[in-house]
């Protein structure tokens, strides 16, 4: 009877040692493809789900489409892989290396892992939340099919490690890992562009939301860059938001072209739209009257959109489409701004 206590006792033990193990979770985010349809960009990330381990080796086996990106394309240079912010300070890429034909493997280890124990001096916690571990650009040399791009879970299971707290010795995270995120199925397609304000400094306008209708959305960066990538070969129609703060002031200026457009000078295109203030598609004594109001301060601001823009059609052959445009703020018909 004690024997059979002790036995039951130890597979006790190893369920409860079983269970606390910590496991990683994976995927891949930020997924663009830039520069005219040349470069796909993607970060890599991972989380734990428990803050309790200082990260020591990690391995990252990527599959991808060939037709894409062409074989073998670390010998071939054509795929650049840059520390994230999970690798700063105290690791180092051992290897960046082709693993087939059409798979690519990232290991990376912990610089200090043979002399010190598991600790904030010498290593990194694994967070809980999806942190970038590494950024990678991948040349493109077909935009109309798709990406490829997955993990390749059989050979990243039982190959991520951390540091003990109590040795150099490295301990193995639970495995099989949690992967989401896969883009196997993603077309290397791309419309992108760049949004600017309608003035003669031409501003980058950034936190724009770009709709492609029917699609999805994508958001402007501090460039005023937009990228949306996996449409098929066709026409799309973009709307567009901003976040961006309301901080025009009206002035004479605004005034004076409106008065010039109601006196059968005409404003047109985005500047009629930062005129007719009241949103009513005529351009009169009502928005002059209520421009006069906001420089005289007896009101703030107008019925409208802060933010104004055309609506856009882009048109994607080979995978490729691209449309710069323009926004403005309510009120500076003059695009003095």
């Amino acid at each position: 009877m004690k024997k059979r206590f002790l036995i039951f006792a130890f597979l006790g033990l190893l369920s409860f040692v079983g269970a606390a193990q910590t496991q990683l979770s994976w995927r891949l985010a930020n997924f663009e493809v830039q520069n005219a349809g040349a470069e796909l960009h993607f970060d890599v990330q991972v989380k734990a789900n428990t803050a309790t381990t200082y990260y020591r080796d990690l391995q990252v086996y990527l599959d991808y489409n060939t037709a894409g990106f062409g074989s073998s394309i670390v010998s071939g240079g054509h795929v650049t892989v840059t520390p994230g912010p999970l690798m700063d300070n105290f690791y180092s890429f051992v290897n960046v290396v082709d693993n087939t034909s059409s798979k690519f493997a990232i290991i990376i280890e912990a610089d200090n892992e043979f002399s010190d124990v598991g600790s904030a001096s010498a290593f990194n916690m694994m967070p809980t939340t999806y942190s970038t571990l590494c950024h990678i650009v991948m040349d493109v040399v077909d935009n109309t099919v798709v990406s490829g791009i997955a993990f390749d879970e059989v050979l990243m299971n039982g190959g991520q490690y951390y540091q003990l707290t109590s040795s150099v010795a490295p301990a193995k995270y639970a495995d099989p890992s949690i992967f989401t995120d896969d883009f196997t199925n993603v077309i290397l397609s791309t419309a992108y562009g760049t949004i600017t304000y309608a003035s003669a400094s031409a501003t980058p306008i950034q936190n724009c939301t770009v709709n492609i209708v029917g699609q999805g959305n994508t958001i402007s960066n501090a460039a005023g860059e937009y990228y949306y990538t996996g449409l098929a070969d066709g026409n799309y129609t973009i709307t567009t938001s901003c976040s961006e703060p309301y901080t025009y002031v009206t002035d004479l200026g605004d005034l004076n072209v409106v008065l010039d457009h109601i006196g059968g000078t005409p404003l047109t295109g985005i500047y009629f739209l930062a005129g007719d203030v009241d949103g009513n598609s005529i351009i009169d004594l009502s928005d002059f009257n209520l421009m006069l109001d906001n420089i005289g301060g007896a009101v703030v601001g107008y019925p409208i959109n802060d933010w104004l823009f055309i609506d856009q059609n882009v048109t994607v052959t080979n995978g490729v489409g691209t449309v710069n445009y323009q926004g403005i703020m309510a009120g500076d018909a003059d695009g003095s701004n």
